[in-house]
């Protein structure tokens, strides 16, 4: 495993910092910042790298940087302050946080200054989504009215048939058109989520908690799962912050995840439903033991894409656009024999209040 280059010996732990000031500013700046030895090995962190770790700095002292980086990435090297690299730092809780490092070398040590760029990354995310969507949607908005007018024709003549068949006793006639019906039925409900999906409705946030929804959706599947011997486990963390959200949108997101999870493990398979505290957010996983998504899983957002025969391939747009919409975002990683989708939104808080709410 590559490590971090120091090129210099390690003497004291604040050999470098010799006036307290100086240390105190370490200890209270916002940027990640850790001491590194010659051969990589932490020797000192500051409070901002131990809450982004979520470990005391007794667990971080004496590691190499290295194993707090993400497996894959580039090295981290002697740069100037100039040019950044950024590799991903990953949590106690094995959660990725996107950092841009820059690394100095001094007369004893290294030093290694960090600036978590996770949620611009996310803002940028949410934003290309957005533009994405807008331009489908207009193209989805006049393709839906087009075909729902000759569909509702359609129909009103189909029950004007179907009256007609009543009267003359035809069965064979009767299920041909209840056929037919329940296939334009089903066209009818795709445009109706085409049109959603192009200009959803508004909606009316309120601060609550993300387990909430989480249980009515656990609820609203209990028979089918059970049906399928399927797994179901809830894990709500109670110290998870609150949230600001509209009820049926967010269930409709959980529901939507939940949903995908069921196909993609099939009978008897396993699915966690997780509520979880973030760093300033309030997090939902959907895990699944199913075989995992072929390609790149962030495909599975793009409109209308779908390995389903049936799938209309906006299930998982409609969710994500929804979480933008209420200021999160869904995220999803992918692996043979497990998948996560996680829907994250920012943790509530107080007018006037810099804080969460408890």
């Amino acid at each position: 495993m590559a490590r971090v280059k120091a090129r210099r010996t390690w003497r004291s732990r604040y050999a470098e910092l010799p006036e307290v000031p100086y240390r105190a500013i370490v200890e209270a700046s916002p940027i990640l910042t850790a001491a590194l030895d010659h051969d990589g090995k932490v020797r000192l962190v500051n409070r901002a790298m131990e809450h982004s770790i979520g470990l005391p700095r007794a667990a971080l002292v004496g590691r190499y940087f290295d194993e707090l980086l993400s497996p894959t990435g580039p090295d981290l090297e002697v740069h100037s302050p100039e040019a950044p690299i950024e590799r991903g730092l990953v949590t106690s809780r094995g959660i990725e946080r996107r950092v841009q490092w820059r690394v100095v070398a001094a007369e004893h040590l290294s030093w290694v200054f960090g600036v978590d760029v996770t949620e611009a990354r996310a803002a940028e995310r949410r934003l290309r989504v957005v533009e994405q969507l807008a331009v489908v949607g207009d193209l989805t908005t006049g393709l839906a009215h087009e075909i729902r007018n000759p569909l509702n024709s359609a129909l009103l003549e189909l029950k004007v048939l179907a009256r007609r068949l009543a009267r003359a006793e035809s069965v064979a006639d009767q299920v041909s058109v209840e056929a037919v019906r329940s296939e334009l039925g089903r066209i009818e409900r795709l445009l109706a989520d085409f049109l959603w999906f192009a200009r959803p409705g508004s909606s009316t946030t309120q601060p609550g908690q993300l387990s909430s929804p989480a249980e009515a959706v656990a609820r609203l599947v209990s028979a089918e799962v059970a049906a399928r011997s399927i797994k179901l486990t809830t894990e709500f963390d109670p110290s998870a912050a609150p949230v600001a959200f509209d009820e049926d949108s967010v269930r409709q997101v959980i529901f939507n995840l939940v949903r995908n999870a069921i196909e993609a493990v099939g009978d008897g398979g396993h699915i966690v439903l997780r509520v979880r505290a973030g760093l300033g957010t309030t997090e939902l996983d959907v895990v699944d033991d199913g075989p995992g998504i072929q390609g790149d899983p962030a495909r599975v957002f793009v409109p209308f894409h779908t390995t389903k025969p049936l799938g209309t391939g906006l299930g998982l747009t409609i969710a994500q656009r929804i979480a933008i919409d209420q200021g999160g975002e869904v995220r999803v990683h992918s692996s043979p024999g497990r998948t996560v989708f996680t829907f994250i939104l920012p943790a509530f808080h107080e007018a006037g209040s810099d804080r969460a709410a408890p």
